[in-house]
């Protein structure tokens, strides 16, 4: 009895052990849980990356931003072949006064100075009589005329209430021409054409457009009746057709 007894009390001893043991272990995390993402503000990045978070509403890019794309593209086609190395200094200058020569300036600027090439910007056209005069002008001077940079509202697509989408084109068109500061004589030249489609809400027009900027805004087009109800009365005439075609079989 005495050797049961001496037994239990062991056995207690060694569990309340292990219990105080147990309970005074400590654990340590390296990383707490992650906070939910956010689903209620618009993240607005720069580029082309997604402009919002998960589930988020969806703010399409602005007429100035397709512009701004749409011109890296087409500069980046047209000054393929370009003979400025890297090192080389030129001086970049407008052909003549345009609203939208800022859009290609920065283009060609950004893809300039990506090459290494070192740039000296001016805003206003070089007169001919100034050519191979003043520290500046002599380097190659390297002239762009802004032909067109414009959005144009095609159509309305899709039917349905709250669905309804403008389709935009960006437009942008220019040339290059790379002159000898000393005889002015055309070293080379180079063509700028990009085009771009693409769709956003037909209530958010108001957010995509800029009043400081004319060339960049245009008028939504209006639903054309015309375009809705013809396909359903053609489907009816047929219908009707083929209904009076069986009806009239012996």
């Amino acid at each position: 009895m005495r050797s049961r007894l001496a037994a239990f009390l062991l056995a207690a001893l060694a569990l309340g052990t292990l219990a105080t043991k147990a309970d005074a272990k400590k654990f340590r995390y390296s990383s707490g849980p992650k906070p939910p993402a956010d689903t209620t503000l618009a993240v607005a990045n720069p580029y082309l990356d997604p402009v919002v978070g998960a589930r988020g509403p969806r703010v399409p890019y602005t007429n100035l931003q397709v512009a701004g794309f749409v011109a890296d593209s087409a500069v980046a086609a047209g000054l393929a072949g370009v003979p400025l190395e890297s090192g080389v200094h030129v001086v970049l200058a407008p052909t003549r006064d345009h609203p939208m020569n800022f859009v290609l300036e920065d283009a060609l600027v950004d893809a300039l100075t990506s090459r290494g090439v070192q740039v000296t910007i001016r805003r206003s056209p070089i007169p001919d009589d100034s050519v191979g005069t003043g520290p500046v002008l002599s380097d190659p001077i390297l002239e762009y005329t802004t032909g067109s940079v414009r959005t144009t509202y095609v159509r309305l697509v899709g039917f349905l209430p709250g669905r309804v989408k403008v389709e935009r084109q960006t437009l942008v068109t220019g040339v290059l021409g790379l002159r000898d500061p000393a005889t002015s004589r055309v070293l080379w030249t180079g063509r700028m054409a990009q085009s771009f489609v693409d769709r956003f809400p037909r209530s958010q027009v108001a957010l995509v457009e800029d009043a400081r900027y004319t060339d960049l805004k245009d008028t939504p087009p209006e639903r054309n009746v015309d375009k809705v109800f013809e396909p359903i009365i053609v489907v009816a005439v047929v219908g009707g057709l083929v209904a009076l075609f069986f009806q009239n079989r012996p």
